[in-house]
């Protein structure tokens, strides 16, 4: 390396991992994690309503309870067996609100609400609960349409509340320590990432289990649900399988891709691509699903770097999350959770490309300046350093730090500008799919044309 030693780079690599288990020379070094706060007294706490309680929804609230900051008031749902998993999940205590969530956002003693209703209903969701003068946790995506998320930009403004979007990973100690080392320079210029999400199951592609009680009208409202989505006849396979549909749903760009485009946005302080390509289609899983189950995606950003992203539904051989940055100096390989750092090793071989020429002038050409010398020797076994997170989990770090932000009124660090970015790469992506043509990124508009 041009700069500092293998050596070096290990050492500078390791500087700060508070949180993280490192592996150097094949030995795992456990660094203890920073401690969660105290739970916080009853009055001291938030009080806080959930919205739409399927898998996500009894997620949050597990992690929720974690915090110890909280006082679980309140859940709404569409779906009567829901609302009994929020009891049971709260020994009998939550108060529950049947398909009715405008009036539980009239209450007065509920501080903020976290949002994990289907795609479709996120934008009058928040827009409803910050005129209510509710603080908002919104699950991923944070947007259904790209041009949503100006509309949460200004009613965040407007209403001068507090708003942090759901993609939970960035406040991980692991994607912190990336971010670090990316900003040290240890990787160099860094000019492209690799990112994959694959999967191969019928529930990892959305086909959720239905449950047996379901009956419209009785344990389930369809029209509450529905919301503001195009009119049709009652399906339990959109409510419980909603991602396979574009009226609820991206598909894998806004379940998947967004995690990933998330994290590059912040790992290389990146704000939005300049420009999107994208194609796929359903190759495999032919079951009345509208959104492709395989998916590839070519972001151009400003800062200088390029993003190659892809998906399958059809198969899950290679990681099914990782994210690859290739630097001029080295490479970050995150991989679920852990990433291994690597020196890059650039040297010179001129064999191949002067072994037409004669072999007096080839001697003369290798006698001059450093052409008999490698630029830099290979790297050997100790050239890496591995970074295992052992800390608290990332959700309940998420939560913890919007739990945070109600109480002192800062700014969450995944705000509503930074979720409407993240969430319009991915709907560039599938503007790019459902069209055919390359997407780019209007800043007059905060929005994505077609070029």
């Amino acid at each position: 390396m041009s700069s500092f030693s293998r050596r070096d780079f290990m050492r500078r690599s390791a500087v700060g991992a508070a949180g993280l288990g490192m592996l150097v020379n094949g030995n795992w070094i456990p660094l203890e994690a920073t401690p969660l706060p105290a739970p916080a007294g009853p009055n001291d706490r938030v009080n806080v309503a959930f919205i739409g309680f399927g898998i996500r929804g009894n997620i949050l609230m597990e992690a929720v309870k974690k915090t110890g900051q909280a006082n679980l008031v309140a859940v709404s749902d569409c779906y009567q067996g829901h609302l009994a998993r929020a009891k049971e999940r709260t020994d009998g205590k939550i108060e529950t609100n049947f398909a009715q969530y405008k009036a539980l956002l009239e209450r007065k003693d509920i501080d903020a609400v976290i949002l994990a209703p289907p795609d479709h209903q996120h934008l009058p969701m928040v827009l409803d609960a910050l005129a209510a003068g509710k603080d908002v946790y919104i699950e991923k995506p944070m947007t259904h349409r790209v041009e949503d998320g100006p509309k949460m930009i200004e009613a965040v403004k407007r209403y001068n509340r507090v708003l942090q979007a759901g993609s939970q990973g960035r406040s991980s100690y692991l994607q912190k320590k990336a971010r670090e080392i990316v900003a040290s320079g240890q990787l160099g210029k860094v000019t492209k990432v690799i990112a994959s999400y694959n999967r191969n199951s019928s529930t990892g592609a959305w086909n959720y289990p239905i449950p047996p009680d379901l009956k419209e009208g009785v344990n389930f409202n369809w029209k509450e649900w529905l919301g503001n989505a195009p009119k049709c006849e009652y399906d339990p396979e959109r409510v419980f399988r909603y991602r396979k549909y574009w009226d609820y749903s991206g598909g894998i760009s806004t379940d998947l891709f967004v995690h990933l485009i998330t994290s590059v946005h912040y790992i290389l302080d990146a704000k939005v691509p300049t420009s999107v390509t994208a194609a796929g289609g359903i190759l495999v899983r032919k079951d009345g699903r509208e959104v492709p189950d395989t998916l590839d995606a070519l972001f151009v950003y400003p800062e200088g770097f390029n993003v190659n992203m892809g998906s399958t539904l059809n198969n899950a051989s290679t990681p099914e999350q990782g994210m690859v940055f290739l630097g001029t100096k080295g490479s970050l390989s995150l991989m679920g959770s852990s990433f291994t750092v690597a020196a890059e090793n650039p040297k010179e071989g001129y064999a191949y490309s002067i072994d037409s020429w004669p072999k007096d002038l080839q001697e003369v050409f290798m006698n001059m300046g450093d052409h008999r010398v490698e630029a830099t020797p290979p790297i050997i076994e100790d050239g890496t350093v591995t970074y295992k997170d052992q800390g608290t989990d990332s959700v309940v770090l998420h939560l913890l730090e919007f739990l945070d932000c109600v109480r002192t009124r800062k700014e969450c660090s995944e705000n509503a500008v930074v979720g409407h970015h993240a969430a319009a790469a991915g709907h560039m992506i599938n503007l790019s799919f459902r069209s055919g043509k390359k997407m780019v990124w209007d800043d007059a508009t905060d929005t994505a044309k077609e070029a």
